[in-house]
């Protein structure tokens, strides 16, 4: 269970990495950094699933983009 303190700390940190990204290369590299963390916790939290959306979503992209 995450406490309204805990997601106010997750987002000071990340918009703090958003903020120190000088392009849209860094910018991605932190928002899938970000994915992968969540994802973690889920796993953590006995919700593994959330790695199996982050794979879909991220295959989707590839596809929707000549790959």
């Amino acid at each position: 269970m995450t406490t309204p303190r805990q997601t106010q700390n997750r987002a000071k940190h990340w918009n703090a990495r958003i903020a120190e990204a000088s392009n849209d290369q860094e910018r991605a590299g932190v928002w899938y950094d970000a994915c992968r963390t969540l994802a973690r916790q889920a796993e953590r939290d006995g919700k593994p699933d959330l790695w199996r959306a982050l794979t879909a979503t991220l295959h989707d992209f590839y596809k929707r983009n000549g790959g």
